[in-house]
């Protein structure tokens, strides 16, 4: 049963949710999972929301289970992020793209550990992060775009919106807070960025210490 009220509804994922930006951080949620996870690794995807990751992943070839407390998104397990039903090291990759916003803030260390718990290799977490500025990519042949920004975060007081108890980058959320609760659950920085073009969310690679993986 949900002990949480449903946020974003299945409808909306269909609709006025998936716009250009979004679609984009979708590659990059995929793009991210292959850099740190062999071909066919198992994968644990938390909140799938459109279901646009899990269909990248798939057609890559990852093997991928997805988890959400909103039987109506229809994921292979129902199930609260801060309670996972699985058991210690099942998965290759553990990813919660733009969901741990969601809960308060106070239970954003209890997540993490149960994410870290249930991975045997990495842990990535992607937050909303809006930026007040202009992006873009620049190309060279031969190598990957680059992107470039220049602009500043919302440095405002966050409210509540029936959404996002907490945004990075706003008031009383800065990154040096949220890696201060990454290092005190013993997660290492693999990688760290905004994923270009988008303005909207910041991408963090983890494992843990010592982790062989």
């Amino acid at each position: 049963m949900n002990k949480r009220p449903v946020q974003v509804t299945v409808e909306a994922y269909r609709s006025k949710y998936m716009s250009l930006p979004r679609l984009i951080t979708h590659w990059h949620q995929a793009n991210s999972i292959a850099e740190v996870t062999p071909e066919g690794g198992k994968i644990l995807e938390i909140g799938p929301g459109s279901g646009h990751t899990t269909w990248l992943l798939k057609n890559r070839g990852f093997n991928v289970t997805t988890l959400d407390f909103d039987a109506s998104v229809k994921p292979d397990i129902v199930g609260d992020v801060t309670e996972i039903p699985c058991d210690d090291n099942t998965f290759d990759c553990v990813i919660a793209a733009e969901v741990l916003e969601h809960l308060p803030f106070s239970e954003f260390g209890k997540v993490l550990s149960e994410l870290k718990r249930v991975s045997r290799g990495h842990v990535i977490v992607t937050l909303p992060a809006p930026f007040v500025g202009i992006s873009t990519l620049i190309n060279f042949p031969g190598i990957k775009p680059i992107g470039l920004f220049l602009g500043v975060p919302y440095w405002i007081k966050h409210k509540f919106d029936g959404q996002h108890y907490w945004e990075l980058g706003k008031r009383n959320f800065g990154m040096a807070k949220i890696l201060d609760v990454f290092e005190k659950q013993k997660l290492a920085i693999v990688k760290k960025f905004r994923p270009a073009p988008s303005l909207f969310c910041y991408f963090f690679v983890l494992k843990a210490h010592g982790a062989e993986h």
